[in-house]
């Protein structure tokens, strides 16, 4: 039985999919384009993005816990 709760904790799992796959790429791509580069400039974007990385991935791992403990919930009442 799922619930509107599940459905939003579900949405928040899939858009943070994609914002922590953005960020992932992002850095990626910096990475590649950046690779003999070490001015202040380049490690400042560097730092930048490894720091959106990071926080779109700790998004993405509580979102996915949260929904995981939320349907674990409904198979404890059931």
């Amino acid at each position: 039985m799922d619930c509107d709760e599940c459905y939003r904790l579900e949405r928040l799992v899939l858009e943070s999919l994609v914002f922590a796959d953005k960020a992932e790429t992002a850095l990626r791509c910096y990475l590649i384009t950046h690779e003999w580069s070490a001015s202040v400039s380049d490690v400042d974007e560097y730092h930048a993005l490894r720091a959106e990385q990071q926080k779109t991935t700790d998004e993405r791992h509580k979102a996915y816990l949260d929904f995981v403990s939320h349907k674990k919930g409904h198979q404890l009442r059931s």
